[in-house]
């Protein structure tokens, strides 16, 4: 498997991900939906909530029809309506069925046209101590919609699943088949969708909604993670939206929500418009003035060490930063000369190892002379294109729970290289949507939205000192392969967060110098500790995609047999 040090290769097309290959899409939630729903599990009863802010179509007759094929009964709904279209809505419950009674379904009114947030609150004011679930006019949800979230819903938390798009013809398109709760992607995009929940805590605890944005759904997500005890992820297709949810079309730029939401964490940076329609970047101020420490091993190829050094010293922005240059074994002349003319710089210094190649212990013997606060693992043949990246880096990787930052890498031809990698994909682990054009988002966004992520690599990779400390840096047993990845997943495993930082955007030319790296014992030995991170699978990729492959298309039925097979036909070393 490669990795981290291969040769320039030819990449293979990526296969279209999910929701470019509709017609496999919508065979296969045929095929989810035909099977038997499983048993409710146990639950408080779900107030749903419908807002309807303007004239009701004809598609929410359907929305009302798919509660009264729910699984569970434990649920009322409270619509809550315009005046105006009043009659609209009664008509239409009738039409579906949904007999209107005190004890399952209410109609309330408003007087006069409101935003969204206010008439929630209204809703939240009939409906006091309950959990509640929104339901938007034409959403129709899944038969075990209402048991899947409300037996997930536990107190102080908020339940979301995943979702599609139905036409007129009763096709399924769209799907956004969703990744574990990562904080950092929902401030960035409201990627969490419909269909959501939130627990009667969660809504006690709600800051006010912020004034003026357009954006209720997103607004509403990020108030309530900020109180949440926990956000939890439903793996299933829950609602099949009519039309595109307004928040994900919308042309608006406006980022208040996103704005007041980090004034609540007190988190101190700016937002603008991201790359493509409603998503936004943060640029995360940095705390202080903390010394960066490059820590740069490599073997001759001095041309790729010359731009590597000059490309970061024209884009560092000011930033207090030192070069540890760690020589593994240098013979070519035209280094020599490179290294006199670097070492009289008093912010280079350079060490001589040559013992056989391990990554691991060329890196951690650098950062034990290392006088940063933040120590940047970089390869050599990384090259910086532009300033901003390395206080992007930095803003992340000073927070306090925040344990390694990764950035977003290209290929010389401007391919996407890394934009995080997979626990899982292609055998041990893998980067998504390799070979992807540079201008294209990737499915949800996820190749241009910073985000967590199970692991970045090391070919440029910041953590703070104490972090490295505290983990016991690099395992120096796994010297070529999977050491930047083993070295995340023990950070997560002590509560730590990976995050990719999708602004911080660089060249890497992957390493030609050395060839082809994918030690068996590494890979061997990775497997066997992480094992169990393996067979559960990569919270940050949704379990119905392939790790087949980086695509994101549809998982393969038969991906568990293949993984089985791939990892007993690996040769364990003696």
């Amino acid at each position: 498997m490669d990795r981290l040090l291969f040769a320039p290769r030819a990449l293979p097309p990526l296969r279209p991900d999910v929701a470019e290959d509709p017609s496999a899409y919508d065979a296969w939630i045929r095929r989810v939906e035909a099977l038997p729903s499983p048993p409710p599990a146990p639950q408080r009863p779900l107030g749903l909530v419908m807002l309807v802010d303007g004239e009701p179509l004809p598609p929410v007759v359907a929305s009302f029809q798919s509660l009264q094929r729910q699984s569970s009964s434990g649920w009322s709904l409270l619509i809550v309506v315009d005046r105006n279209w009043q009659a609209s809505v009664t008509s239409m419950l009738a039409v579906s069925g949904v007999r209107r009674s005190s004890q399952r379904t209410r109609v309330i009114t408003i007087e006069s046209p409101e935003p969204l947030a206010a008439m929630f609150d209204r809703a939240v004011a009939e409906l006091p101590e309950s959990d509640i679930g929104l339901i938007f006019p034409g959403d129709r949800w899944a038969p075990s919609a209402v048991s899947r979230l409300a037996g997930t819903l536990q107190p102080g938390a908020v339940v979301y699943g995943d979702e599609d798009l139905v036409g007129p013809d009763d096709a399924h398109t769209a799907p956004r088949l969703k990744p574990q709760f990562s904080p950092e992607f929902l401030l960035h995009s409201w990627y969490t969708g419909r269909p959501v929940a939130l627990s009667a805590g969660v809504i006690s605890r709600l800051p006010p909604a912020t004034a003026g944005t357009p954006h209720f759904e997103h607004d509403l997500m990020l108030r309530a993670a900020g109180v949440a005890e926990a956000i939890v992820h439903v793996p299933a297709v829950l609602c099949h939206r009519s039309a595109p949810t307004d928040d994900l079309t919308s042309l608006s730029t406006n980022a208040d929500h996103v704005i007041a939401a980090l004034a609540r964490e007190e988190t101190p940076g700016s937002v603008t418009p991201g790359a493509f329609r409603h998503t936004y970047r943060i640029a995360r101020a940095v705390s202080g003035s903390p010394t960066v420490s490059a820590i740069i091993p490599f073997r001759d190829q001095p041309q790729f060490l010359r731009s590597c050094v000059e490309s970061v010293d024209a884009t560092c922005d000011g930033i207090d930063l030192e070069y540890l240059l760690v020589d593994n074994g240098s013979t070519q002349p035209e280094t020599a000369t490179l290294l006199d003319r670097l070492a009289v710089r008093p912010d280079v210094h350079i060490t001589r190892d040559d013992r056989p190649f391990n990554w691991a212990a060329l890196n951690n013997q650098a950062a034990g002379a290392a006088k940063g606060e933040l120590l940047l693992f970089l390869n050599n043949d990384v090259e910086a294109i532009r300033s901003g990246w390395l206080g992007a880096l930095a803003g992340q990787a000073m927070r306090a729970n925040v344990a390694a930052v990764g950035a977003r890498l290209l290929y010389p031809d401007r391919r996407l290289q890394h934009c995080g990698v997979v626990v899982g994909l292609g055998g041990a682990a893998g980067h998504l949507f390799v070979g992807l054009e540079e201008h294209l988002p990737g499915y949800l966004g996820m190749a241009a939205l910073t985000r967590e992520c199970a692991a970045v690599t090391g070919a440029c990779l910041m953590t703070r000192r104490e972090v490295f400390d505290e983990l016991g840096g690099f395992d120096e047993t796994l010297g070529v392969d999977l050491n930047d990845v083993d070295y995340c997943l023990r950070a997560q495993r002590v509560g730590l967060r990976v995050i990719y930082e999708a602004s911080a955007e660089l060249i890497h030319h992957e390493s030609p110098s050395r060839g082809t790296a994918g030690d068996v014992r590494d890979i061997v030995a990775f497997l066997d500790r992480w094992s169990e991170s393996l067979i559960s699978g990569d919270p940050f990729l949704n379990p119905a995609l392939s790790r087949l492959d980086s695509s994101c298309a549809l998982r393969d039925p038969g991906e568990s047999e293949w993984w089985r097979q791939w990892r007993a036909n690996l040769t364990r070393p003696e």
